[in-house]
């Protein structure tokens, strides 16, 4: 692996461990083994490393998160959950710490509200789908609506968590939670007949939740 990607995994996995505003770029060459001179030569500051990680973000969600062709089941939703906890979990530092990253950085901010945009069509157009193969029944204005519930749960969920202690940390299960919650929104219209998978597919996340 080269170095600046190496730079960029072990910014990742300090972030995550220990709060982004906790590492400084000294903590990431020292963890890597290498000077703080070799850091900079790939990266200017921290800020640099975070919107580097922001670009492998986006390729993530870009690549996962992608209306399917075809029939679209319950199981489909098991699909979109299981992207949405992959991301919020690698990515955990960035949904921790949101608000003060982005008013940090303007260019950061666009990048992020642009993705977001991009995220609400994606995701009303996979809501439109599981409605049109009767998995859900519900209005276009009611699929604006649960577009921004969806997005504000798996934005602000970790940071959340964080709130409900003074030192929680945040686990596996606790993301699975999240999930959990994702699936409540969409679980009121669900149709008679996807009703008992909704249920299904919300005791396996719970399940996961407890562990």
């Amino acid at each position: 692996m080269k170095t600046k990607d190496r730079i960029i995994q072990a910014s990742i996995e300090l972030f995550n461990e220990f709060g982004e505003r906790a590492i400084t770029t000294n903590h990431i060459a020292a963890h890597l083994g290498i000077s703080p001179g070799n850091l900079y030569y790939h990266f200017r500051n921290k800020e640099d490393i975070i919107n580097s990680i922001f670009i492998e973000y986006i390729a993530h969600i870009d690549a996962s998160f992608r209306p399917t062709e075809g029939p679209m089941t319950v199981a489909d939703l098991a699909h979109y959950c299981d992207e949405a906890f992959t991301s919020i979990w690698r990515f955990r530092f960035f949904y921790s710490s949101l608000p003060g990253i982005l008013l940090r950085d303007e260019s950061l901010q666009q990048k992020y509200l642009a993705v977001q945009e991009q995220i609400s069509e994606r995701t009303g157009v996979i809501l439109k789908a599981f409605r049109d193969c009767d998995v859900i029944d519900i209005d276009d204005a009611s699929i604006v609506d649960l577009v921004q519930l969806i997005k504000m749960v798996v934005a602000f969920w970790i940071s959340y968590q964080m709130c409900q202690s003074s030192d929680v940390k945040i686990e596996v299960p606790a993301v699975y939670d999240g999930v959990v919650k994702l699936i409540a929104l969409v679980k009121p219209y669900a149709t008679e007949s996807a009703l008992a998978d909704f249920d299904a597919l919300q005791d396996t996340y719970r399940a996961r939740s407890d562990l």
